[in-house]
């Protein structure tokens, strides 16, 4: 596979160029999700699906393990309690729901006395709306074989743009080079193809952008482009910037600046420009998460994360 040698200067560029593009985005793209308000909090429980509403988006769980709930007071102020009995939870639209392997999953999958760990907003009226609802004991397919064969489809988060060139680092963590040319089209996410244009530069594509790209493998590995698909924006996306203040492992969850936030086996994680994971996430660790509103009707209730770029 072709890889690029990074100088120091043209990352302290590319980075200077994200901060600049990330400040157009708030400005002109989704309004960041609003943090919880006094009287609202968050709850983390395990235990069993004792009945599932398909119809209602609403799971009752029998908790079993150490449930823990935490109700914001104002300030730096919350309230903790434990979680026991019965929670019944309304999982929200855009909720991540997820099998062993953290990939998403639909509601369908999920049946009565299957394990779960959730993880939601808990409303004034101690009403759960679930965020996260993960199956820990259940995989809805076998593990992807790994290939060593470079592909001529790929999925990935755009970590360098320069001239006709796209650096593109891949769910799993590879870096792919995509030559873009007066031959590619370009269109963002439900829309119509573009074409690229004379001259090979990549139109609407930053650093930062979800994209799937089309095409064919050259002999150095890198994809000569025919079609491209932007999946996620990060300019218009909904985000947010913060210090984490809460991180829970077992269900990808976090808290920054007062906002929860889902993350999941879609979710991509970088340290500036290079991979990351989950685990880095520590409490105080700097972010911006990059991702698509969670709300019930028209109040925000968090955010499931597309990118997270620890800063």
């Amino acid at each position: 596979m072709k890889e690029r040698a990074w100088t120091r200067l043209s990352a302290v560029a590319f980075l200077a160029a994200v901060v600049l593009r990330a400040s157009a985005g708030a400005a002109g793209g989704q309004s960041a999700p609003a943090p919880l308000a006094r009287g609202w909090g968050w709850l983390l429980a395990s235990g069993i699906a004792s009945a599932v509403d398909l119809a209602d988006r609403t799971v009752t769980v029998a908790v079993t393990g150490e449930g823990q709930a935490a109700v914001f007071e104002g300030g730096a102020n919350w309230r903790l309690r434990p979680v026991s009995g019965t929670e019944v939870v309304r999982l929200l639209p855009a909720a991540v729901i997820a099998d062993a392997d953290r990939e998403p999953v639909a509601l369908a999958a999920l049946r009565t006395g299957t394990p779960v760990l959730v993880w939601g907003a808990l409303r004034p009226d101690a009403s759960v709306l679930g965020l996260t609802l993960m199956m820990p004991q259940f995989r809805a397919r076998p593990a992807r074989a790994v290939s060593i064969v470079p592909q001529p489809g790929i999925s990935g988060v755009v970590i360098r743009s320069l001239g006709g060139v796209l650096d593109v680092l891949t769910p799993r963590g590879v870096r792919r080079s995509v030559i873009v040319t007066g031959a590619t089209a370009v269109r963002s996410s439900g829309g119509e193809y573009q074409s690229a244009g004379i001259g090979g530069g990549p139109p609407g594509i930053a650093p930062f952008d979800l994209i799937k790209v089309e095409g064919t493998v050259n002999s150095d590995g890198s994809i000569a482009s025919t079609h491209i698909e932007i999946e996620l924006a990060a300019a218009g996306a909904a985000q947010v910037s913060g210090a984490v203040s809460k991180s829970f492992g077992d269900v990808d969850g976090l808290v920054v600046g007062g906002v929860m936030v889902a993350a999941s086996g879609e979710t991509y994680f970088l340290r500036g420009i290079d991979p990351a994971a989950f685990g880095g996430l520590a409490p105080g660790q700097a972010v911006t998460v990059y991702g698509t509103p969670i709300s019930m009707g028209s109040v925000p209730i968090g955010l499931r994360a597309r990118l997270v770029v620890m800063r």
